[in-house]
């Protein structure tokens, strides 16, 4: 046999086993909560605008493109403009990277300035070697 104490045996009356009653805590009416935002109608509502960092994005990538690939005015130029259009989208709130689109507009300049300098180089060779050609041809 076993140790285990077995449960009293049924008398078949239906009466539930006695409960005992849950302590209840005093209720206080409150009112309602305050609602943190204003309740907006039914009707349509204003979508999320995401900002416009892509044009920063671009400003900076054709900045980086001007010194690495070494087309100076082909990508120069473009990423002044695009940065002047990012600097401006920022100020009007739809972006939010202005910092981008000054590293762009001076990664642009500097390239434009470089493209520049190296073109008046290149020019001043020319002539420098056109010249001495015809100062030696006269001898």
């Amino acid at each position: 046999m076993s140790d285990s104490p077995t449960p009293p045996a049924h008398d078949g009356s239906d009466q539930p086993y006695p409960q005992q009653p849950y302590p209840q805590q005093p209720y206080a009416y409150q009112g309602h909560p305050q609602q943190p935002y204003a309740q907006q109608g039914y009707g349509r509502t204003t979508p999320y605008i995401y900002p416009r960092n892509d044009l920063a994005v671009w400003s900076l990538v054709l900045g980086i493109a001007s010194f690495v690939l070494g087309c100076m005015f082909v990508t120069g130029i473009p990423a002044v403009i695009l940065g002047g259009k990012a600097k401006s989208a920022a100020e009007s709130g739809e972006a939010d990277n202005p910092g981008l689109a000054t590293a762009g507009i001076v990664l642009g300049w500097v390239s434009i300035g470089l493209s520049a300098l190296s073109v008046l180089v290149i020019v001043v060779l020319f002539v420098g070697m056109a010249s001495f050609g015809q100062a030696k041809a006269g001898f």
